[in-house]
């Protein structure tokens, strides 16, 4: 049998864990072996509130892909993402080496060397970080600046950083699942990687990711992650306003009742409604009403969304335009509501 070489995968969120493992192939790329996803309440926002109740869910997804590929897991990735994750710029710069100003790829690396000295405030850690632009010291953008002439080089960096107490909840999810966890990125970070082209994150793109509890937001523009922020926000907020319209449904019912007969967009007539059959007793509500009540939500999301796309500064220049993902949605009619 061909000995594989797996990469797992794990993405904790607010209403679900989801477990995915892949095998790199020799063009190094990945392919999906596979997915297992468990339920779970032990999180609010993207924040681990019972470790425990987490970590049986992780463990029973985990045991459905061993199952499945006939393995052991015991190291892993994890994406996070919720308030506690945020990205901020930082600018510094070096003298050029050359005694003829011309900078090399030798004053890039101290840049880098710099960048990477970079100590985050006391209570966060630093996730990851990208170069968003070089300047020379006229404060020109360089577009290539190996090879290019000035006295110094300066950058600015794109920090994504997170509070310590959020990754320690989540280590501990791992420890007790008995997973070496690897590695810890930012969600917003990460899902642009399997959304868009490098076509589209030159000419400018938005992906929102509206989760459950979180919705994440990342911008690029010119091959650079300028932006990536998470807001403590999502469907879950759409399905609490639908539970005190109706009241006394359960939440099982509240979600069917999103996915089926609901819209991000009002478009029934106001005697409209819709039956709900619960057990021997049948009863009816205003379908009008349920979409008046969803779209309210959902417009209050779209705008908080926008607003980080305004401070972005980048707004005009998103060429590719906003690509939405995440299981809210698919909700009916939600790109019109962006649009």
């Amino acid at each position: 049998m061909e000995k594989k070489n797996y990469v797992v995968a794990v993405d904790i969120g607010s209403s679900e864990v989801v477990v995915a493992i892949g095998s790199m192939t020799d063009t190094n790329i990945i392919h999906i072996e596979a997915i297992a996803r468990e339920a779970t309440e032990g999180m609010s926002a993207g924040l681990v509130d019972n470790s425990q109740v987490v970590s049986k869910a992780l463990k029973s997804a985990l045991e459905r892909v061993e199952s499945e590929l006939g393995i052991k897991v015991t190291d892993a990735y994890a994406t996070l993402s919720g308030k506690f994750v945020r990205s901020a710029r930082y600018t510094d710069h070096v003298f050029v080496g050359d005694v003829e100003n011309c900078i090399s790829q030798a004053d890039i690396r101290s840049l880098e060397e710099r960048m990477h000295n970079v100590k985050a405030p006391d209570d966060e850690f630093i996730m990851d970080l990208y170069p968003i632009e070089y300047k020379n010291d006229n404060g020109l953008k360089l577009s290539r600046p190996v090879g290019a002439y000035s006295k110094q080089l300066s950058a600015t960096y794109n920090f994504i950083l997170c509070e310590n107490s959020a990754k320690d909840r989540l280590r501990r999810v791992f420890i007790n699942a008995g997973i070496n966890l690897k590695g810890l990125y930012a969600s917003g970070a990460i899902i642009a990687e399997s959304l868009v082209s490098k076509d589209e994150k030159k000419d400018g793109v938005a992906i929102v990711d509206i989760g459950s509890g979180v919705t994440d937001i990342a911008v690029y523009y010119d091959n650079v992650l300028c932006h990536m922020t998470s807001l403590p926000i999502g469907g879950s907020a759409v399905n609490n306003d639908i539970h005190h319209f109706t009241t006394n449904l359960s939440a099982e019912t509240v979600e069917k009742l999103k996915l089926k007969q609901g819209t991000a967009i009002v478009t029934s007539q106001p005697e409209k409604s819709v039956k709900i059959v619960k057990g021997s007793s049948t009863r009816e509500i205003s379908l009008y009403n349920l979409e008046k009540v969803m779209e309210a939500r959902m417009t209050e999301i779209v705008d908080y969304v926008w607003r980080e796309i305004r401070e972005t500064g980048l707004r005009s220049k998103l060429s590719a335009g906003i690509v939405l993902t995440g299981g809210t949605a698919n909700m009916r009619r939600i790109a019109e509501l962006f649009q």
